[in-house]
């Protein structure tokens, strides 16, 4: 790779609004709403997207929002369908495709036969997960580039698969504050509530 064009690449595209300035920005609320407020005692980001792939009623909204939104779907059988083609790596890391457990060590058999850098299926909740991750990673430790075409198209749908995620954790945060706001204090006596 060749750094200095790397670099002139990402100078030049710091002065453009474009889908790799959103991705970042959108990767940070993601990974500071993980760390800060839904995973707080995670300590590290893997540990925080380990535990978001065991997240059942996370995945199981964010699974019913592919099914009923037209754009989210194409955006995932998009990215399905390239990664069919040639599969997502991330060249310093070894990934966790095909992982929901906290460690390597814990796949099943199962698990580890699949094919990795792929998405199997629009319900692959952890590889859906561990995409985003990688996309991540690639970006933040120099290993895309603003002019590659298979680049543009990993954050751009990084960003559009993202931004829906986001919503919907935003959306489940407001709807738990809600939810606490509206239970009353236990710590009063029962005769505040019937009187």
């Amino acid at each position: 790779m060749d750094i200095d064009r790397l670099i002139k690449n990402w100078h030049n595209k710091a002065s453009e609004e474009d889908y790799f300035s959103k991705f970042v920005f959108e990767y940070l609320a993601f990974i500071a709403f993980l760390s800060k407020k839904k995973f707080r005692h995670e300590s590290s980001d893997r540990n925080v997207i380990q535990k978001l792939k065991q997240d059942n009623p996370t995945k199981t909204a964010y699974l019913r929002r592919i099914q009923n939104s037209k754009e989210l779907r194409k955006a995932w059988e998009s990215i399905k369908r390239e990664f069919d083609r040639i599969p997502f790596h991330h060249s310093n890391v070894r990934a966790r495709w095909n992982c929901s457990h906290r460690r390597l060590q814990e796949q099943t058999p199962e698990e580890r036969t699949k094919r990795e850098g792929v998405i199997h299926s629009l319900e692959d909740w952890e590889n859906m997960v561990e995409f985003l991750y990688l996309v991540r990673n690639n970006l933040f430790h120099g290993q895309k580039d603003a002019e590659d075409e298979r680049d543009n198209f990993a954050v751009e749908f990084g960003y559009k698969t993202l931004r829906e995620l986001v919503e919907l954790l935003l959306e489940e945060a407001e709807q738990q504050q809600v939810t606490t706001s509206n239970t009353p204090n236990m710590a009063r006596s029962n005769s505040d509530f019937f009187a």
